[in-house]
């Protein structure tokens, strides 16, 4: 916490300068400028040497800044709402005075740097403030709520495993609408404790204040995880901590925040406990083909009279620098697959900075490689009934879709050729990360060199596609209460994609040309393990 601060700095005059009218008016006028910190917050005020009225007094906020030029100094702070902007132009009597004055609030703008949390040091303002504007408007909670395969697992993974709740503390952490923090106490929570930061905490109490019998028990925290306090530690964590291809929004970052900081040193537990990334080369000429179709939009050397053409290629490179996202065809996958595992409850944060998954996917058939195709899934290792949330290709489609990752420059590939590199995942301050690509294949002809390929997309910028022809029908009324908890692609013991993609209608042909044969040996162990209600392991 920064030191308390009071400084009071005069004479000082009131420069004829200004973005606003008062600052006109008040042009000449000699005051005093007091600076009174309590560590938290900063009042700045101007009181007038003659008289001693108060002409104005305001509360600096970390958005603000201020500058000194010799003896003109000038003070301007961002409103809480819209684009405008309070500003104070004041002139000093000499130098050293301007000098003391800006060191004063450099020495306050330091600490309070120093006292950000760690959310706030590894993130850029303008992301944080966009991310929780859009999770503060109930219409994006929605479209999560209504995602019955996300919400229904969640439900079924919680009260299905009820003595992993009962009469335990329970944070939810990013609570959003508080529905996770609601079916925690449907299973018997002595007493959850809702963390959310956006405006929608507001609407969270009052889903607990409605739901009385249950939500008496919820008690909503407004605030970001990485700066709110507890009175006691949790003894479970719940959360829906999951963005595109998992990492997105780097919320698993203040999962793990909220393990090391609130959860119980021994026995707590975490829902989910796992999460899997998969990455699989696939095959699709109508994409590829799509995206320089997009480009060439460029290629137009009189677009009203201006040759654009020399845009193409930034802009080509553009589309190809998106990650595509939608519900994939699993005829395009043309390899076995690749994963990474993540343990929540085990793992570093410092592991999620800099992600690497090494690749070596043999092909199934001839074709193009055009890129990877990559989706996650995440375990709920509960007592009783553990459970998996997919989001592989050919299963219900759920609100995250899947993500391809497409090459400018294509692979020619043969049936068991092994396509080899590594996927790489930079983290970055916008709350997402870098795909960075580097894929080697066999050469096409005799005696020429390896194949090269690479590709770096920015896993914050999607390009959304197909988003309407694959979405799930919403369950009936009988079926929420199991919707993806109880049918049969996730019926009995946990299961996982690779399994669940056994138990789809494709063809077995189609099957052993999307993933491989390796894999569908690793699939068959899977269902071995499910029947002897254990959970699977790696892929």
């Amino acid at each position: 916490m920064p030191q308390p601060l009071d400084v009071e700095i005069q004479p000082l005059c009131l420069a004829e300068l200004g973005s606003s009218a008062v600052d006109l008016a008040w042009g000449g006028q000699e005051v005093v400028l007091s600076l009174k910190s309590d560590g938290e917050r900063t009042a700045l005020s101007l009181r007038r040497v003659a008289g001693g009225i108060t002409l104005l007094s305001c509360t600096l906020a970390a958005d603000t800044v201020w500058q000194a030029n010799e003896r003109l100094f000038f003070v301007k702070r961002l409103r809480e709402h819209g684009s405008n902007t309070e500003s104070i132009a004041l002139k000093c009597p000499s130098a050293e005075v301007a000098s003391e004055l800006s060191k004063a609030l450099q020495q306050h703008n330091s600490a309070l740097e120093a006292a950000e949390d760690d959310f706030a040091k590894k993130t850029d303002k303008g992301s944080s403030d966009l991310y929780f504007y859009y999770y503060g408007m109930l219409q994006h909670q929605q479209n999560m709520l209504q995602d019955y395969i996300r919400t229904g697992t969640y439900w079924s993974a919680i009260l299905e495993n009820a003595p992993d709740f009962q009469g335990k503390v329970v944070m939810d952490v990013g609570a959003g609408s508080g529905i996770l923090s609601l079916f925690a106490a449907q299973a018997g929570a002595r007493k959850v404790y809702a963390v959310e930061a956006s405006a929608m905490a507001d609407f969270a109490k009052l889903l607990a204040s409605t739901n009385a019998e249950v939500g008496s028990r919820v008690e909503v925290v407004k605030g970001r995880v990485e700066e709110i306090s507890l009175p006691e530690p949790v003894d479970v964590l719940v959360s829906e901590p999951m963005g595109t291809l998992l990492v997105n929004e780097r919320m698993l970052e203040t999962y793990l925040f909220a393990r090391d900081r609130f959860l119980v040193k021994s026995g707590g537990k975490m829902f989910p406990r796992l999460g899997r990334v998969y990455a699989c080369a696939f095959s699709d000429e109508t994409l590829h083909a799509e995206l320089i179709n997009k480009a060439a939009f460029w290629l137009q050397p009189s677009f009203y009279g201006v040759d654009i053409t020399h845009l193409y290629q930034p802009a080509l490179s553009g589309y190809f620098g998106q990650v595509v996202v939608d519900a994939i065809d699993p005829s395009v996958l043309v390899s076995a697959c690749a994963s990474r595992q993540f343990d929540f409850l085990e793992m570093q944060e410092q592991e999620l900075h800099n992600i690497v998954i090494p690749l070596d996917l043999e092909v199934a058939c001839d074709c193009r490689v055009h890129g990877l195709a990559c989706w996650f899934d995440v375990l709920f290792d509960g007592s009783v009934q553990p459970r998996w949330l997919t989001t592989a290709p050919g299963q219900p489609t759920t609100h995250w879709f899947q993500l391809r990752c497409v090459l400018e420059q294509p692979l020619a590939v043969r049936a068991g050729d092994h396509v080899t590199g590594r996927m790489e995942l930079q983290s970055h301050n916008r709350q997402s990360y870098d795909i960075i690509l580097s894929l080697t294949a066999p050469p096409f002809g005799q005696g020429e060199p390896e194949q090269q390929a690479t590709g770096k997309m920015d896993l914050k910028e999607p390009y959304y596609r197909q988003l309407n022809g694959w979405w799930p029908q919403p369950a009936s009324q009988d079926e929420q209460g199991v919707a993806a908890g109880s049918h049969s692609q996730q019926d009995g013991a946990a299961t996982s994609p690779a399994s669940d993609l056994l138990h789809s209608q494709l063809p077995a042909d189609t099957i052993s040309q999307a993933l491989g044969t390796s894999l569908l040996h690793d699939m068959a162990y899977l269902q071995q393990l499910q029947q002897q209600q254990q959970p699977p392991g790696w892929l």
